[in-house]
């Protein structure tokens, strides 16, 4: 009997995740974080399709992004366009989705966490001193978000993007942070994401 109530719990963990990972910014309470990142379809547009979003080689505004899961403020990100940030666009949605964080590294100055697709290497630089705001892909497919200036960083990433304004940007991932310590699930900082490029 016991067995088969941890068989049925098992099953329903998962296909509650599959439900909650669906719900948008007006869900009060957003439940359980998602196991990945998003499940989306293939919506990547080339230049030709996207109009006048590009500047160069810049997606401007391709996300907006809320800290903390009671965020309210929200923060632009513009991207590079590239491989790499590409793919990651592909698995977001016009809809708030919830985007767990669980490695909270004060002495890095990042917040980090894996994402879900296959990813070239081709855009790997060598970042010697990295800004709050930037965001890089490492190998093996963590996504890290630096909110402090860190020299001698010495990282081998892909560059992703940045967040187009930085002010009160550590104090608003370090107040989330504080605000998560008793988390549930583990999860160090939470981060609403939206994408608006269109």
């Amino acid at each position: 009997m016991k067995m088969n109530k941890l068989i049925i719990l098992g099953a329903a963990i998962p296909l509650g995740l599959t439900v909650l990972s669906g719900c948008g910014a007006d869900t009060v309470n957003p439940g359980e974080p998602p196991a990945e990142v998003v499940n989306g379809g293939n919506t990547v547009m080339d230049d030709a399709e996207s109009g006048d979003i590009y500047e160069g080689e810049i997606l401007t505004h391709a996300i907006s992004v809320r800290i903390g899961r009671d965020g309210t403020e929200e923060w632009n990100v513009d991207m590079y366009h590239n491989d790499a940030a590409l793919t990651m666009l592909d698995y977001l949605s016009d809809s708030a989705l919830l985007f767990p964080t669980y490695t909270y590294d004060e002495d890095g100055g990042f917040v980090a966490q894996s994402v879900r697709g296959n990813y070239t290497r081709d855009g790997e630089q060598t970042i010697t001193d990295v800004k709050t705001g930037e965001l890089y892909l490492l190998n093996g497919g963590q996504l890290r978000f630096y909110f402090k200036d860190m020299e001698g960083a010495n990282i081998t990433a892909t560059p992703i993007g940045y967040y187009t304004d930085v002010e009160g940007l550590a104090e608003a991932v370090q107040g989330a942070y504080t605000s998560n310590l008793d988390d549930t699930w583990g999860v160090d900082v939470y981060f609403w994401i939206t994408k608006t490029l269109e």
